[in-house]
């Protein structure tokens, strides 16, 4: 039976106290719909609500990437974490006490050995910016640079010294394998093989952490006077951290960022910190990266407004670019703000105070204005009298790249293209003509590299579970097992006529089986509860189907007893043949 390693007292006691909707409703914007709610897909990009959450069953769907499942589904699902994990962090949550779900190192999960390993390594930093002797360089700089003693607790900033195995060597990290470091990108192995050495040496540490505050990964920035040349250095790619897929600070700004509707992304961790000293804390920082679909998914989930602060001299036309096609493909408001020439957020922030910040990014340009207004100072710096064509021809060129970058809902399309309208005083038909010209001949957009490949997680996986042309068999098969999850109570009229293998259909047979287990086992069950117990998706996918299928029939006494005796007659049929050929196998003279 395809059930999970904890208990069932433990999985029952969860789901029956989480509110899912106000679980979901953290990170999905939902409006009722009947007794149901609906929002956008957390899990894939999509401009038409196809998320379905069911409070009376528990359950959530998604009809475009087909997840499905319930409260400890969705928490796998959208941390990334595996069922012990997420079980624990909802019961924590939502103050429940679970039974002992057997805790010793030696069954710890890899996942787990990795954030303990990191956690370790952020309080050894910590210890030694605190040294009296080995972190007073670092503090006094970091002093210099206007950080307070409560903003470097609060994001738990350290220090690595000047030392090839510090960290490898500390007490702290003794109960981890050199293995385990390396693996959490800790420590690398010599390239002579003989041994390791310490990841970060020399730099002041930033830990970067996930949205529930858990270590995942380090940022370290080189020490005043090293001659390091990498100013900046990040932990490498792990089973715990993706660069694309990680927003740093967001963990102490999401509360802020949802109460506003509106994030602001930076370019540094130090422009981070200032940020949150100031008192602006729905600021975060995508770890000096371009800003990816990813981080927009992410993001979109907390807030209705992406505003991007870039210094003056480095909005070049790349990243611009990239706003703007982040701004037609997503649902969601993508604005640019610019820093004046040569100050950084956090200089800004110390020589103006909160207040002009504030108005700073209130003044943000959306992507598509920001972009006109940059093409049309190039135009008109050169003097040139075709300045505003040239300007139209490479926007239109620009937009043409974005729209090709993928798929875009007519609406906002429609939207893009009267603003761009408005901005360049061509009429929107004329502009629609001259986009589809400029599009046939839009060079194709670069393949994504092998690593960017590889970060699929967030894509639609379609699965085949809405039947084609369904035979008498398959519709009777299909009711019944949609009457007995939608209604548990007439388990006793099916079980004494059918038995799982009498499913014709594998999916189907599986599905029945673990049913029958669970009648058998722990009486009837509630819809959620039995979508707790299956691994599969396919079955999770299947699950959901068939009860939406039968929610929509009227009848279900008839439709039962119909489809019964439907699946009576084949059995009856099949077992027909089998003696046949069995008289006829005995009576055979060779």
């Amino acid at each position: 039976m395809e059930i999970a390693s904890a208990s069932n007292d433990a999985k029952a006691m969860v789901l029956q106290t989480v509110d899912l909707v106000e679980l979901i409703g953290r990170t999905v914007k939902l409006k009722r719909r009947g007794r149901n709610y609906v929002g956008l897909c957390p899990f894939h990009n999509e401009k038409t609500p196809s998320f379905t959450v069911d409070p009376a069953r528990r359950y959530f769907r998604c009809y475009g990437c087909r997840e499905s499942g319930n409260a400890i589904d969705f928490v796998m699902k959208r941390d990334r974490i595996d069922f012990v994990e997420a079980l624990q962090q909802l019961a924590r949550e939502y103050n429940i006490e679970l039974p002992r779900l057997g805790s010793s190192r030696q069954n710890l999960s890899q996942r787990q050995a990795l954030l303990e390993a990191h956690s370790a390594a952020c309080g050894f930093f910590e210890k030694l910016l605190a040294d009296p002797q080995l972190g007073a360089a670092a503090r006094d700089y970091l002093a210099r640079r206007g950080f307070s003693v409560d903003t470097l607790k609060r994001f738990q900033i350290g220090l690595a010294i000047d030392s090839w195995d510090a960290l490898l060597r500390s007490a702290a990290m003794r109960r981890f394998t050199p293995q385990q470091l390396a693996e959490a990108g800790l420590v690398k192995v010599r390239e002579n093989g003989g041994g390791y050495y310490d990841t970060f040496r020399n730099r002041i540490m930033f830990p970067i952490r996930d949205e529930q505050g858990r270590i995942i990964a380090f940022g370290g920035r080189v020490m005043p006077g090293s001659t390091d040349p990498a100013k900046y250095l990040n932990s490498p790619e792990t089973p715990l951290f993706s660069k694309s897929r990680c927003v740093f600070g967001l963990d102490l700004a999401r509360q802020k960022i949802v109460e506003q509707r509106m994030v602001a992304v930076v370019e540094g961790y130090t422009d981070v910190l200032m940020a949150h000293q100031y008192g602006a804390t729905n600021v975060v920082s995508v770890l000096g990266t371009a800003l990816t679909e990813q981080h927009v998914v992410i993001l979109r989930r907390f807030a209705d407004r992406i505003v991007l602060l870039f210094d003056a001299d480095t909005a070049g036309d790349l990243a611009v670019n990239r706003a703007v096609e982040l701004f037609v493909t997503q649902p969601v408001e993508i604005a640019i703000a610019s820093m004046p020439s040569g100050v950084d957020p956090d200089e800004f922030l110390i020589q103006h105070g909160l207040e002009p910040f504030h108005q700073l990014l209130q003044g943000a340009q959306d992507a598509l204005s920001y972009k006109w207004r940059q093409l049309r100072r190039q135009f008109q710096d050169s003097g040139e009298l075709t300045s505003r064509q040239k300007a139209v021809e490479q926007y239109l060129e620009v937009l043409a790249a974005a729209r090709g970058a993928g798929p875009i809902d007519p609406i906002r399309w429609g939207a893009a293209l009267a603003r761009v309208s408005r901005l360049t005083e061509i009429p929107a038909e004329q502009l629609n003509r001259r986009f589809r010209m400029r599009r046939r001949s839009a060079a194709p957009r670069p393949a994504a590299s092998p690593a960017a490949q590889v970060q699929t997680g967030d894509q639609p996986k379609i699965a085949d579970s809405v039947p084609g042309p369904l035979s008498a068999e398959d519709r009777a098969e299909r009711w019944v097992l949609g009457v007995l999850l939608a209604e548990p109570s007439r388990w006793a009229q099916v079980q004494q006529v059918i038995h799982p293998q009498d499913f014709t259909e594998d999916n189907r047979r599986r599905l029945a089986q673990v049913y029958w287990d669970w009648q058998r086992d722990e009486g009837e069950p509630q819809f959620h509860e039995l979508l707790g117990v299956l691994e599969d998706p396919q079955l999770k996918d299947l699950a959901a189907s068939l009860v939406e299928e039968v929610e929509a029939m009227s009848d279900l006494d008839r439709m039962l007893h119909d489809a019964l005796e439907h699946m009576r007659q084949v059995r009856r049929r099949a077992d027909e043949r089998k003696l046949v050929a069995e008289l006829r196998r005995t009576s055979d003279p060779s």
